[in-house]
């Protein structure tokens, strides 16, 4: 297994962040999104688990359990491409999504 200072910094921005979006995509308290997120990132990156983990912790569901999430890469993206972004029945848009869209006149379209 990987120790965590052997891997490149950016790779582990981009596995973290991707991971806490998905836990929070899936909802639920927030010591379950927590838990989600360390598990998440302990998987994605090969991590040992911790003592400190729960052993009860959930399990993530499945990819086709979750919501869309749509951010600010995607806004971004429809920034450059036009200035509408269509978003998903039902989808999570994160604050920074929405606050980008307002900034670069991205109108998202939800349905």
């Amino acid at each position: 297994m990987p120790r965590l200072e052997d891997l490149e910094p950016d790779a582990i921005a981009a596995t973290v962040s991707r991971v806490v979006v998905e836990a929070i995509a899936a909802g639920g308290d927030p010591e379950a999104i927590v838990r989600r997120a360390l598990d998440g990132a302990r998987r994605a990156l090969e991590l040992d688990a911790s003592s400190e983990a729960p052993p009860s912790a959930p399990a993530t569901p499945a990819k086709s359990d979750m919501r869309p999430v749509v951010t600010e890469d995607d806004v971004l993206d429809a920034a450059r491409n036009g200035a509408e972004l269509r978003v998903p029945a039902g989808a999570l848009v994160t604050p920074l999504a929405r606050d980008t869209a307002k900034d670069r006149g991205v109108r998202l379209v939800e349905g």
